[in-house]
């Protein structure tokens, strides 16, 4: 491969989809170490790019509510070209695979240009002037084989730890006191409905931990919009259990230096849990709609809780199969009692707990 000087990286989104190009990034900065990366990112999201293996150099802003609105459209999407057009790019990586994200990496100006064989959305691979077939299970090591291979590496896939971050740290700290020694964080929100496992198995599962691990504080996090499942879950807690909720009042960067403190994660399936994977601490992880061999957390540390049926990883959004909005989706029926149980089991040292399907 011809001198590279500067990399465009296309992920706009999600938490977890982003993260899971780091090891990719990593190898492409072992190959390129003297090269600039630029990265085409969702504003909510650019935050994380301080844990990003490779030095970002410009964070190019991809404006999804701007472009679609009638209005904003035309003059973000110019403004978004010219961003995209001011260097010229020795090669031009595109992780997302769908139509617009093909589309960036195609106005881009640059060179090579490389995306998925056989992207989420098809139309995407006609932007690509490389095509590399997508190896493995996980997004993860798609992700790090589509680097490898046109690398033409002999590399094997590594953790990747995430930095720390103090002045995080210490915003958090002043933000909502010293971190206790011993606490554990809950992530109750999703950004699917069919996701959100009901605040009452989260609040179910803390009070059996807390009879047996009192000394245990419990952190939420999550977006604004998760407030009021944090106030159901606080409410069906009894007066003696501590709980610090924090959703919406902290940023992403917070978040993550909250996760990496901590003893465990209790989560949804949600961009928390793949920071949680990143930072080598144990989950304990409820899944639905979705495949977590494929899109879960990338870790030995993961305990996956799952309810078999025959809607189970529908990939749908919300949830088809409920008869309702006040009844619970089918794949949400877990048992609180055995997840304490894992988690009680881990906190006290004993085995190890399996956590797989139930």
């Amino acid at each position: 491969m011809k001198k590279i000087r500067r990399i465009l990286v296309i992920k706009p989104s999600s938490m977890g989809d982003i993260i899971h190009v780091f090891p990719a990034l990593e190898l492409l900065h072992r190959a390129f170490p003297k090269a600039e990366l630029d990265f085409v990112i969702h504003p909510a999201f650019a935050e994380l790019l301080k844990y990003s293996p490779f030095p970002v150099s410009r964070k190019i802003m991809f404006e999804r509510r701007k472009l679609a609105r009638l209005r904003s459209f035309l003059p973000e999407l110019l403004k978004l070209v010219r961003k995209l057009r001011f260097y010229r790019y020795d090669l031009i990586i595109d992780f997302q695979g769908l139509l617009r994200s093909g589309f960036i990496a195609g106005v881009a100006k640059g060179g090579e240009t490389v995306g998925f064989a056989n992207p989420r959305e098809g139309s995407a691979r006609f932007f690509y002037r490389t095509r590399i077939p997508a190896i493995g299970r996980h997004a993860v090591e798609k992700n790090f084989n589509l680097v490898r291979s046109l690398l033409h590496s002999q590399e094997n896939l590594t953790a990747t730890p995430m930095p720390a971050n103090d002045k995080a740290l210490s915003k958090l700290e002043m933000r909502f006191g010293k971190l206790p020694e011993k606490y554990i964080v809950l992530a109750p929100g999703a950004r699917w409905s069919s996701k959100i496992f009901p605040p009452e198995l989260f609040s179910e599962i803390i009070s059996l931990v807390h009879a047996e691990a009192p000394e245990y504080v419990f952190f939420t996090i999550g977006g604004s919009g998760d407030r009021e499942r944090e106030e159901t879950l606080a409410g069906d807690l009894a007066p003696d259990v501590k709980l610090v909720r924090t959703s919406g009042r902290t940023s992403l960067s917070d978040m993550i230096e909250l996760i990496r403190h901590s003893k465990l994660l209790i989560s949804n399936d949600t961009g928390p849990v793949h920071s949680a994977a990143a930072l080598g601490r144990e989950i304990f992880a409820f899944y639905g709609p979705t495949d977590p061999a494929k899109t879960g957390p990338y870790s030995t540390n993961a305990h996956i809780y799952q309810y078999g049926g025959h809607c189970l990883k529908c990939l749908s959004r919300r949830c088809r199969v409920k008869k309702n909005s006040l009844s619970a989706a089918p794949c949400h029926d877990l048992d609180a009692a055995k997840i304490a149980a894992d988690i009680i089991a881990f906190i006290k040292g004993g085995d190890k707990p399996c956590g797989e399907n139930q």
